[in-house]
């Protein structure tokens, strides 16, 4: 039985060059069949018996995309304990303690722990967990995803090595059950690993429902290896064409020929070569401002991540890696460089995720490689500005400078936008509004150059434009409609466009 859909009256923003608005659009079968003014469309509705939505002056756009979303970590979240607007170490406590959702045998897991926030600057140590839950295993994952914290019995299960890199100590040498690096990647598989497989399911499918609501019809989900367990991926595999959305699966493992295996043509790209601003893991040259000791991590060595990349693309694969600290971002460059003096290739679109603290000659080599960019607007917008926390990490003049998307799209980067859910919201809304708006004005990009991040130049980063990101005849059906035209509201409302309707496929998985 054929689908047909047709949307008339509205504002459409097409993001096609050659047809830039529209009044109506017409699916047929999943797909576009014309887009032109409402009389033209409702005729041919009418002729071929179609559905036919009035729209009333609202605004459809393409389907938006958040090209960066944790989906097993983000799905979690329902069955997690929201740690954010705890403000003491006594509140994290008090709040886990109240949580009666699980036996005594399970394991206790929290979510966006922000020491910054928190009135000690520090998470709860094992110790004082311990004095709460000493027989009850505590997980909590810290905001940015870089570190986690878990008490003595938690270790203890976990089975780590005496020497194993990452395991927090305190001033004594006792562990501290803080978690970086190698011991957070060991922390983090233990934990995943122990999910069952309808636990896995339940999570990816929390996060399509979320996403639709937000009006997201694509998502690039990181996924697998250190970030969360490779044995979410066949699950992945086994229910993504049932999802609500269309889903742009990174593995992100470091096993070239397994993921071949698998059929998969994107491996890595958010694989860790520094951590975050928040725990002071994200690699500078230049010491932390709130700890003149601290100058980041780097997880892998030069030779390594030049490998990689030569192997991967050998493969005909996409790849990329997360990068946030300037060394780390010089660090990434040169292993493209080199591997593509060793294995030239034309169009690999690599990917630098974050890619949140470059000097202005890294952005131009960003460019002339053609690395596209996947980064996060709303970092700065909710974590960056004055008084903020990356100030104090960082100090004012890095800060200025963080993420500044102006001077990629200047270069002739390509910028997809992403929310790293569940770091921030998904919300491409708020993407947007963030993009115009960051905390510093010479940072700002304009209303259609925001748009473009979250739809076209979204689909060109996974090598999909030809297929979504515009409603050009012969894409997908996908489409959002909000209630209002943010190309032309005043850029400081942008965030209170609300979603009004998400159409995946020609069809209507999500209705105010």
């Amino acid at each position: 039985m054929e689908e047909k859909l047709a949307l008339i009256n509205g504002i459409g923003i097409t993001m096609d060059e050659d047809h830039p608005v529209c009044q109506g659009i017409y699916l047929k079968n999943g797909f576009i069949e014309k887009i032109g003014n409402s009389e033209a469309i409702k005729k041919l509705a009418e002729f071929e018996q179609a559905a036919i939505i009035d729209l009333n002056g609202q605004t459809f756009l393409p389907g938006l995309h958040d090209c960066h979303v944790h989906m097993m970590s983000t799905g979690l979240a329902a069955i997690g304990i929201n740690l954010y607007d705890c403000q003491s170490i006594a509140a994290v406590l008090e709040k886990l303690a109240a949580d009666k959702s699980a036996n005594e045998q399970e394991w206790i897991f929290g979510y966006g722990l922000d020491e910054s926030r928190l009135l000690e600057k520090r998470p709860p140590t094992a110790s004082e967990l311990d004095q709460v839950f000493r027989d009850r295993p505590v997980y909590l994952v810290d905001r940015g995803l870089h570190y986690t914290q878990v008490n003595t019995i938690a270790m203890e299960l976990m089975g780590f090595l005496e020497n194993e890199e990452g395991l927090g100590r305190d001033q004594a040498g006792k562990r501290n059950g803080r978690l970086h690096s190698h011991a957070n990647s060991h922390a983090r598989k233990y934990f995943f690993d122990k999910l069952t497989r309808d636990q896995r399911e339940a999570a990816i499918r929390h996060t399509a429902r979320m996403a639709v609501a937000m009006g997201v019809t694509t998502i690039h989900a990181m996924e697998g290896g250190d970030l969360s367990s490779d044995s979410d991926i066949p699950v992945f595999l086994e229910i993504i064409d049932s999802l609500p959305l269309h889903v742009v699966l990174h593995w992100c493992s470091t096993a070239v020929p397994e993921v071949v295996a698998k059929g998969q043509k994107i491996i890595g790209t958010d694989i860790l070569l520094d951590g975050s601003i928040g725990s002071r893991t994200a690699a500078f040259k230049e010491p932390y401002a709130d700890d003149p000791e601290a100058l980041g991590e780097l997880y892998y060595a030069d030779e390594w991540i030049t490998h990689y990349i030569e192997t991967a693309h050998r493969a005909g694969m996409q790849t990329g890696f997360h990068a946030i600290g300037q060394r780390a971002i010089t660090q990434v460059l040169n292993g493209l460089e080199r591997a593509l003096n060793k294995y030239p290739v034309d169009d690999h679109r690599f990917r630098i995720e974050h890619f949140g603290f470059p000097d202005d000659r890294d952005i131009k080599r960003a460019a002339a490689l053609g690395a596209v960019i996947s980064t996060q607007p709303a970092f700065t917008y909710l974590r960056g500005g004055p008084d903020s926390v990356y100030e104090e990490r960082v100090g004012a003049e890095r800060n200025h400078r963080a993420y500044p998307i102006r001077e990629f799209i200047d270069a002739g980067i390509i910028v997809n936008g992403g929310s790293d859910s569940n770091v921030t919201p998904i919300n491409p809304v708020l993407g947007i509004h963030a993009a115009v708006n960051p905390p510093y004005s010479q940072n700002a990009i304009t209303p259609g150059e925001a748009l473009r991040l979250f739809t076209i130049d979204g689909a060109f980063t996974a090598k999909e434009e030809h297929i979504r990101g515009s409603l050009s005849p012969g894409k997908a059906g996908d489409i959002t409609v909000l209630e209002q035209n943010p190309l032309t509201v005043a850029p400081e409302t942008i965030k209170d466009i609300g979603v009004v309707m998400t159409i995946y496929q020609g069809k209507i998985v999500y209705k105010k």
